[in-house]
């Protein structure tokens, strides 16, 4: 099918009313959560629309411009829950999240084996003006001409949206330690887990917290960066990466090798022959795997009980 045509065809299945790629209504355990109280902090003046996304092409959704932070609980059965929670960053170059593979797909995986999750809906750069926009971003075809009348203030933009993202995440674990007895959750067993741009955001959060923000275990997949000193109060690390990334070199190499350095709890899965952005999905592909070997890793650091 002609590239353009094909655009057309998956921004009208969006359009149409209950076209819906995410997790099924009956697993998600309340609706979405404002993390601020009022307008977040820094954002109040971004008026542009939010746009969600469901891709008939791949069955996920995503979803653009975001202005107001949120967090969308998946809680356990209560004679599952362990008592720890994770919150859930998706990635998407801060332009877009990829909302079901990188967040509600893994929280579903999560609360059905006692594991609270919080899917966070950070801030976004104001990426597009329509849904049909968006969707060059999610087919990975050449971007809309962007508008280059004042290429300075759109650095400035990104550098502001990517700094409340990590704000948002140290905001999404402070909430959730505040809220934990509400939840029946332990304040002391709340991690963080990211993909690729949401990956950045949980490496900020592990390297820049006060004690309310701190997470106890954190898990950057295929993203995160080492700015060269370890916290005093590190957390347990999880490190997932595919031979085939973005950039040169093994993602998540330095961080991993930084927590071995200093003796901390840390563990590294690379696999090969994939590529970036491959989430978690129900579909046998073996990469899936990873995400039992993160459940593996809880009970290995007490994070959640052993078998």
């Amino acid at each position: 099918m002609n590239k353009y045509l094909f655009l057309a065809a998956l921004v009208a299945a969006t359009l149409l009313p209950g076209c819906s790629g995410g997790v099924p209504q009956e697993v998600i355990a309340a609706d979405e959560i404002p993390l601020y109280e009022g307008s977040a902090p820094g954002s109040e003046s971004w008026d542009w629309e939010e746009f969600r996304l469901d891709n008939p092409a791949d069955g996920q959704t995503y979803v653009a411009n975001v202005t107001t932070p949120t967090l969308l609980p998946f809680l356990p059965e209560s004679g599952r829950a362990t008592g720890a929670a994770m919150i859930i960053c998706p990635g998407g170059g801060h332009q877009i999240l990829s909302y079901s593979a990188e967040g509600t797909n893994v929280a579903q995986w999560l609360a059905e084996r006692g594991v609270a999750a919080f899917v966070l809906k950070y801030r976004l750069i104001h990426f597009a003006k329509t849904p049909e926009e968006a969707f060059w971003y999610v087919l990975g075809l050449p971007e809309p001409a962007a508008d280059a009348s004042d290429p300075e203030a759109a650095r400035l933009h990104r550098t502001e949206a990517i700094n409340m993202s990590n704000d948002d995440g140290r905001a999404a674990v402070a909430w959730v330690r505040r809220h934990a007895a509400e939840y029946g959750i332990d304040p002391d067993r709340i991690g963080i887990i990211g993909f690729s741009a949401g990956a950045g955001v949980t490496a900020s959060v592990c390297f820049d917290h006060e004690a309310e923000s701190r997470p106890n275990l954190v898990a950057p997949i295929y993203g995160g960066t080492y700015p060269g000193f370890i916290p005093e109060d590190a957390a347990p690390l999880f490190v997932v990466a595919p031979e085939l990334d973005q950039r040169p070199g093994l993602t998540g190499i330095g961080l991993y090798t930084a927590w071995q350095e200093a003796r901390l709890p840390a563990e590294l899965h690379y696999f090969a022959s994939c590529e970036h952005g491959f989430g978690y999905k129900d579909d046998g592909a073996p990469v899936n795997d990873w995400i039992s070997l993160l459940l593996h890793f809880m009970q290995k650091t007490g994070f959640v009980p052993g078998e």
